[in-house]
Order: structure tokens, then sequence, then C-alpha cells
């Protein structure tokens, strides 16, 4: 099972290239984007990032631009974003914090330290996730064997089908097609062998 879904946005190709070595190792799925422009196009076709990584000092468009932006598209309001910099000015740092980032890392960074930062966000997440989710009335030991077969995406699209939201809701409450989520849905039918929809709300809620 992966750790997480990640979305690493930076201009410089080598630290993309090792930076996603090192998550990918790290048991994480990544998607990569060079810049700020195609982040945003990546994330207009697809909302389901446990955490966004998030370059600084970018051309065209810099981190704290993108950051934003990011922050206008639905189902991207409450993604952890972490900023990446080779920057260590305090200055810098506390311009992050205040605009909502969810930590600021300096470049080059310790491997082992940064892993942890990221495993220690992604799990505050979880847990928060997990007491929303308990609110709602959902079998929290059903959810847990779904981490094991469906992608944090196809996880939340369950989520709202439970919640008894039809296929147009879901693609604008998760930035999706109309198209996307009948395929999606349709995928989600045949890895848990359930016929319907019904199934899946009643697989899910208590």
């Amino acid at each position: 099972m992966a750790q997480g879904t990640i979305l690493y946005i930076d201009d410089d190709i080598n630290m993309l290239n090792s930076g996603e070595d090192i998550l990918v190792n790290a048991g994480y799925n990544v998607s990569l984007a060079k810049s700020g422009p195609q982040a945003l196009k990546l994330l207009g076709r697809n909302t389901g990032y446990d955490l966004i990584l998030l370059d600084v000092d970018m051309p065209e468009m810099d981190g704290y631009e993108t950051f934003e932006e990011i922050r206008k598209i639905k189902g991207c309001e409450d993604i952890p974003i972490i900023f990446l910099t080779g920057m260590d000015a305090p200055d810098f740092e506390i311009k992050g914090l205040k605009m909502g980032a969810a930590d600021y890392v300096t470049k080059p960074f310790i491997k082992e330290v940064f892993l942890a930062r990221l495993g220690s966000r992604i799990r505050k997440e979880t847990q928060e996730s997990a007491k929303e989710e308990s609110a709602s009335g959902y079998n929290l030991e059903k959810l847990k064997e779904l981490e094991k077969v469906l992608t944090p995406a196809e996880l939340s699209v369950v989520k709202l089908v439970a919640e008894g939201c039809t296929n147009k809701e879901i693609a604008e409450k998760a930035n999706y097609s109309y198209a996307y989520v009948k395929k999606m849905i349709s995928g989600i039918l045949d890895k848990l062998y359930l016929d319907n929809r019904n199934d899946i709300r009643h697989l899910i809620k208590e």
C-alpha cells in the first residue's frame, strides 16, 4: 500500500528527479510538475493528492503565486502544501507559514529528516480525517480495509457516493469531469465486486 500521493513542483530537473527517487523508494505515489502553470493544469484534472511539495524560487510563476492559485482550485483548499527552497532567511519562512503552508523545508535537505516531516504531516491529516469520518457515521474498520485496495482519490469518491452525491455533484466537488467520475465509479465497483452505488453506501456506512 502506498504511503500517500504527492505532487512535487520544482523547476530544477535534477532536484525533481532526485526527489522523485527518494519519495518513490519511501513508498509514495508521485506526480511531477516543472512549473506553477503545469501544476495548476494537473490539479485542474485531479485533486486527489495527500500533500504538495512546492519549490519557492521558480521562473514565470514563483512558489508563493502558485500557492495562491492552487488554493483557488475547488478540492485543493485543504491539501497540505510544504514549501521547498534554497533560501534560508527567516523572512521567507515566515511569509510561507503566514500564507498557510504546512511546513517550510530548506534545500539541500537530509533525506531522513525530510521523509520524517512528510510522514508526520500526512499522519496528522489522516488522524484528523479519521475523526471526521467517525463523526460522519462511517465504518472505520471497513474504510481501513478499503485503503488497501483503493487509491486515495477513489476512496474520496467512495465517501461522496456514500453521502448520496450524484455523479454530477461528485464531479463538481472533486473537480473531475462527469465522464471521469462515471468511469472511476465503474472501476471502484469492479474492484470491490459490488453491483451498484447503494452497495457502496451500505458497505461503509454504519
